[in-house]
């Protein structure tokens, strides 16, 4: 299929930016790598890495004695690893290993407030949903009336909401809500079979939404809503294979597909993308997308021998690597407040329009501010063009029949301030 840049990068306007140009208040500042190294190796344990963006250096800073990883959440300076029989909790800034319990069958990890919300699966038998201390992992709480293995996790606002999947040989699939007043269970509303492989949950459109995985030999998947007390269902299918949750943006929901990361609508929820970032050599992990700059990291293993860490752009184009180790099955990103920095921009002082464009944009700014001069850079960083601009009194339009098809920044400035937009060339 061919891609939908329009749908897709108008939504990431809302979240790339160029980080030669633009100080932000919140920033990427590592990227953590969990890996479980060589399936067949019971001596090759989970590792834990740190990627930094700013100058490409992976550190290895902790282990995990245990055989696969499966989640990395990030709070603060903290990430908790769900590793197979643990939960590690590690401080990334001195890159130690602060507080660890067992928790055989550990799956999915949430932090809210001071609380851990943990789902397990296989080999636990019962209480697939526990709480514990955020601080220093002690146990709070097990929610007992939940009936099966459980995956995804979700807080809104005082109820939690828990995707249950069941084991490997379940057709259906339910999501819990739980009350974190008391931490007992609300409901369990069941999808029946149009919840199989019920697994990460989002929040979207007022509605608590699940990801449902395509089951093994199966040809498509399901996105399953309830609202927030479970009182209104809806299941709608995906004609592709669907795995792992990348992340959301603007009603643009990024998700494994057809071996790569391709791209749902959710306003219909038809496919916008099969192939947004294209099926790799190797199988996907691991995926997350940062949302400050517009960029995707993608682990792949073949979970005996080798693994990869590849970074892809706006455009779903490669534009790096970093180590990822065997079996890189967890990824999370690691965003900083960056408060004290002065901006440079703001995205409301600029209208560009049409956007996208194939030959002219029109630019105005907001009033109160001027411009003696533009620069037009790529999603790298690069100065693609540049000239003189007088925004005072009217608007004024620039030429861009020039440039390649993609997306852009739109840099003004007066001598002593600069503002910033972005546009697309068709």
């Amino acid at each position: 299929m061919k891609k939908t840049y329009l749908l897709i990068l108008t939504a990431m306007l809302t979240v790339v930016s160029a980080t030669q140009i633009v100080a932000q208040h919140t920033i990427v500042n590592q990227v953590i790598v969990g890996s479980g190294g060589d399936w067949g190796n019971p001596d090759d344990f989970v590792s834990v890495a740190a990627y930094k963006p700013n100058n490409e250096v992976t550190t290895t800073f902790g282990t995990v004695l245990t055989q696969s990883v499966q989640d990395i959440v990030i709070s603060g300076s903290y990430a908790f690893v769900a590793a197979q029989d643990s939960i590690a909790k590690f401080n990334i800034d001195t890159y130690e290993k602060v507080a660890v319990i067992e928790a055989l069958g550990v799956n999915r990890l949430l932090v809210s407030d001071d609380k851990l919300m943990v789902s397990f699966q296989f080999p636990a038998t019962e209480n697939f949903v526990r709480f514990y201390s955020a601080e220093d992992l002690t146990f709070i709480s097990n929610v007992a009336e939940v009936s099966d293995e459980s995956a995804g996790l979700l807080v809104v606002d005082d109820l939690a909401y828990a995707a249950v999947p069941g084991g490997w040989a379940s057709t259906v699939g339910k999501i819990a809500i739980i009350s974190l007043n008391d931490y007992s269970l609300v409901d369990e509303i069941n999808f029946d079979t149009l919840g199989q492989g019920m697994y990460d949950l989002f929040y979207y459109d007022d509605k608590i939404m699940s990801v449902n995985r395509t089951p093994w030999g199966g040809t498509s998947g399901y996105i399953s809503a309830i609202n927030s007390v479970g009182s209104h269902t809806e299941s709608h299918m995906v004609d592709a294979t669907i795995g792992k949750m990348a992340g959301i943006v603007d009603g643009l929901l990024f998700t494994i597909m057809n071996g790569g990361v391709g791209v749902i609508d959710l306003t219909d929820f038809s496919i916008a993308d099969t192939a947004f970032i294209e099926a790799p050599a190797l199988t996907i992990a691991g995926v997350a997308m940062d949302t400050i700059d517009g960029i995707f990291y993608v682990t792949t293993t073949d979970f005996f021998s080798m693994g990869a860490g590849t970074i892809y752009d706006a455009l779903g184009i490669e534009t790096g690597t970093f180590e990822a180790g065997i079996s890189p099955d967890a990824i999370a990103i690691d965003y900083r407040d960056n408060t004290g920095i002065s901006d440079l921009y703001s995205v409301n002082e600029i209208k560009i329009y049409p956007n996208p464009s194939s030959d002219v944009i029109t630019v105005e700014v907001s009033d109160g501010l001027s411009s003696d001069n533009f620069r037009i850079v790529d999603i790298s960083g690069r100065e693609i063009m540049s000239g003189d601009i007088r925004l005072k009194t009217s608007a004024a339009n620039i030429d861009i029949s020039s440039l390649q098809s993609g997306l852009y920044f739109l840099i003004l400035s007066d001598g002593s301030s600069l503002i910033t937009s972005q546009f697309i060339k068709k």
